[in-house]
């Protein structure tokens, strides 16, 4: 017997199973429409330019929403570091084996339970690609740079999040 708030079922019975069928296909209906709308929200949010997921080193999120540089001038001094450094040596690479050689640290977000945290690290080369690709150093918002596809593998559907890289238009 299946018991909810509009009755009992027994699913013996071919009416009761037809009425549970149907039940849980409008369930399936129901969260299908709930995840489009939490879509179509962060589109709209992306497309105004106020759906921030992480915040790039050296920024905090201020109380309205909106991008802050950090107000820490040894964290400034540092980003700004590694675009001069690049400037200079014309190559990530280059970059990364400066740092490594002159041992110097660079600023990184820590995820975790405080609302903004910086530690410093040795640089690591993604980390700096990161940092100088990242379109918020330039001034600009930039959502969508990733894409998802769907391919099937062994017969059953597989989502490949991050994956593909899309035109730069197309953000």
């Amino acid at each position: 017997m299946i018991v909810d708030e509009d009755g009992v079922y027994d699913p013996h019975l071919i009416n009761d199973r037809l009425l549970l069928g149907m039940k849980g296909t409008m369930s399936e209906m129901e969260l299908s429409v709930f995840r489009q709308r939490s879509i179509e929200t962060l589109r709209q949010k992306a497309r105004r330019g106020e759906l921030l997921l992480t915040v790039a080193v050296g920024y905090v999120k201020a109380d309205d929403g909106q991008l802050d540089k950090d107000s820490d001038p040894r964290v400034q001094e540092g980003i700004a570091l590694v675009f001069r450094k690049l400037a200079e040596l014309q190559s990530i690479r280059q970059v990364l084996l400066w740092f490594r050689q002159e041992q110097v640290l660079v600023p990184a977000v820590v995820q975790g339970r405080e609302k903004h945290a910086i530690e410093w690290k040795m640089p690591v080369y993604h980390t700096l690609h990161h940092m100088l690709t990242n379109p918020v150093y330039a001034g600009a918002y930039a959502f969508g740079r990733r894409g998802t596809r769907v391919v099937i593998e062994g017969g059953r559907k597989r989502v490949m999040r991050d994956s593909m890289r899309r035109n730069w238009k197309d953000w």
